[in-house]
């Protein structure tokens, strides 16, 4: 990454990766509730789009780096308020989309983790074995 349009191309491909993420992660809730076959799949599919995503974010810290800012979110809205304004309106409203989608897809990400949660809660009380995870006890 070596141009602003590059960094906002980068921007507008992860709203777009979050997107499909959304829809995954959806998507394997159901896929868990069910206890389908094709979870597996499903999952490494995902662990593509997060690599992906993880990819632009590095590309993006280094490009900060690269213009003398910090990485992360401070040397991004650094970048931000010393663009043009048309490009600054269009940064912060991908930026703002960005932020929306990953709590979205975190909110999402969490649900399935107390389902599978709960699912292990009820097959220990099933077999009468203790439970060894970091989850709390939550009731049915």
């Amino acid at each position: 990454m070596n141009s602003i349009k590059q960094f906002i191309e980068s921007l507008q491909h992860d709203v777009r990766k979050l997107d499909s993420l959304i829809s995954a992660l959806e998507q394997q809730y159901v896929l868990l509730s069910e206890r389908d076959t094709t979870l597996q799949q499903h999952n490494a599919k995902m662990s593509a789009v997060l690599q992906s995503l993880d990819k632009n974010h590095l590309s993006r810290d280094n490009y900060l780096q690269s213009l003398g800012l910090a990485q992360g979110k401070e040397g991004l809205m650094m970048l931000v308020e010393k663009l043009p304004k048309e490009i600054k309106l269009t940064t912060q409203t991908l930026m703002q989309q960005l932020v929306i989608k990953s709590k979205h897809c975190q909110a999402l990400n969490e649900r399935s983790g107390l389902l599978l949660a709960r699912q292990k809660q009820l097959l220990h009380r099933l077999t009468g074995t203790q439970s060894k995870t970091a989850y709390p006890e939550s009731p049915f």
